[in-house]
């Protein structure tokens, strides 16, 4: 006949119980934080606090008209710092961040693709290009007497390491984070997905 545990167990029971997981945090907190898992969940690096792109930014489009920065803003912005011609790794590059636009769906809307030539004499050559494969694709360059973008970026790129190749802004013109070109698919997938679904940004 089974009798019952003493009502001495039964207290000690209770308290494992309870302050086992406790134990446990404070196990895994004090004595081995390397089974800890990783607070990050974003893939690209992200830029904290963000950063505005500067106020006085003038960028210059295929037809000569100049914008301000207001080209990055109202919608999330994946910026290519390209050069004045693209190459086969330049291409496979858009090629990659169009397809993960247009895995967005309905939410492509809320995301543009913007390509920053580093000088307004290469804008018409570089649509002539990339304008059939990607007519969704921005052109721009800086506008004389404008501060330079590419230089903006590397600049405060210098102190994290070498500059990236995509930066993506949100809709208020900030600097969010970047990715370097071996970035995958799938993790800047996630990021653009995460950020459409819980930002309370208009965009």
């Amino acid at each position: 006949m089974n009798q019952a545990p003493p009502r001495r167990t039964q207290v000690y029971l209770l308290m494992l119980l309870f302050f086992g997981p406790l134990l446990a945090a404070g196990l895994l907190y004090f004595v081995f934080p390397q089974w800890l898992p990783q607070a990050r969940t974003n893939y690209g690096e992200l830029i904290d606090p963000a950063r505005p792109a500067p106020a006085d930014l003038k960028l210059v489009g295929v037809d000569g008209t100049q914008v301000g920065v207001d080209a990055l803003r109202t919608r999330w912005t994946y910026l290519y710092l390209g050069a004045d011609q693209c190459d086969r790794a330049c291409a496979d590059k858009l090629y990659q961040f169009r397809q993960i636009r247009t895995r967005l769906n309905d939410k492509q809307s809320r995301v543009q693709r913007v390509y920053l030539a580093p000088d307004a004499s290469a804008l018409v050559a570089l649509q002539q290009q990339l304008g059939a494969q990607h007519p969704d694709l921005k052109f721009y360059a800086a506008a004389d007497g404008s501060p330079r973008l590419a230089d903006f970026l590397h600049a405060a790129g210098t102190a994290a390491g070498a500059p990236q190749v995509i930066y993506l802004f949100d809709p208020h013109g900030n600097w969010l984070m970047d990715y370097p070109a071996d970035a995958e698919s799938s993790g800047v997938f996630g990021d653009i997905k995460m950020l459409l679904a819980n930002s309370q940004i208009d965009g």
